[in-house]
């Protein structure tokens, strides 16, 4: 009771002019607040695409120049062809395996993530992680490829 006895008995009301102070400041200080959340969030976006664009421009670079040189090495210690040979033996390689082994693990990958360290998870997106599968698991089997052994002609 001693705390009722405190209250002004008649709260006084503000005058229009004052509200519309009042208010306004509110609106000002709103917008403020909108600005900083506003910049805070362009800045974390350009970090996060220059990051990932990096990174992306240098997988590129390196799939492309891991493609040249296994196409390179391929191509060096093949013979001419010949006129009118009879076709190849399909010859043993495993780029096949390969190629289906990436795209399952890349269908696989979503639930596979929660496994992987949470580093890796941190740096890589689920997207990047299934591109690199399903573009690296071919060009792995064309490294380990198997060379078609020759028969010799006695």
């Amino acid at each position: 009771m001693a705390d009722a006895a405190r209250l002004p008995v008649k709260i006084e009301e503000l005058s229009l002019d004052e509200q519309i102070a009042l208010a306004e400041m509110r609106v000002i200080a709103r917008d403020a607040r909108i600005r900083r959340r506003t910049d805070l969030v362009v800045r974390r976006v350009k970090h996060e695409a220059i990051r990932h664009a990096g990174g992306g421009a240098l997988l590129g670079l390196v799939t492309v120049g891991l493609a040249w040189w296994l196409n390179r090495q391929g191509r060096r210690g093949d013979p001419a062809p010949a006129a009118a040979a009879a076709p190849p033996e399909a010859s043993h390689t495993f780029e096949h395996l390969f190629r289906d082994a990436g795209i399952t693990f890349a269908t696989l990958l979503p639930m596979l993530w929660p496994l992987l360290p949470r580093a890796w998870r941190r740096t890589v997106t689920p997207g990047t992680a299934s591109t690199v599968l399903t573009f690296l698991a071919p060009l792995l089997g064309r490294l380990f490829r198997r060379r078609p052994r020759e028969t010799q002609s006695s």
